[in-house]
């Protein structure tokens, strides 16, 4: 009974070892929304030739940001989903799906759509 209450602990510690702090997959994210966000901007200035129609200041908000746990963290730990906004003068964002992949250690980008609309929260 000894033996196997050791293994339990040993695997218990091991698990907890393998998963990632919050915080990390957090600052993971940012890293890459904020690469997405360079992206869509040089492609919309080749695409046009220039800055003419970009806001000043592209960003992005998170809209919803879980984390998981159990059974459910065991492919993704997190989902995010994030509305990028970068043009001046038409009511439209991108909105972006992207859920932290436990193997990879890593976000992956899984939906991409356009939506018409304005930053509900913009003063």
């Amino acid at each position: 009974m000894k033996f196997f209450s050791l293994i339990v602990l040993a695997l218990t510690m091991f698990l907890m070892g393998c998963s990632e702090p919050t915080e990390r997959i957090e600052n993971k994210l940012t890293d890459y929304l904020q690469d997405d966000l360079k992206f869509m901007v040089a492609e919309t200035m080749k695409a046009s030739k220039g800055r003419d129609g970009l806001l000043d200041t592209p960003y992005y908000r998170v809209k919803d940001f879980r984390l998981f746990d159990g059974a459910e963290a065991r492919i993704y730990a997190a989902y995010a989903e994030v509305d990028f906004f970068i043009y001046k003068d038409i009511a439209m964002h991108e909105k972006r799906k992207y859920r932290y992949d436990v193997s990879t250690r890593g976000w992956d980008r899984y939906k991409k759509e356009w939506k018409f609309g304005a930053d509900t929260l913009k003063n």
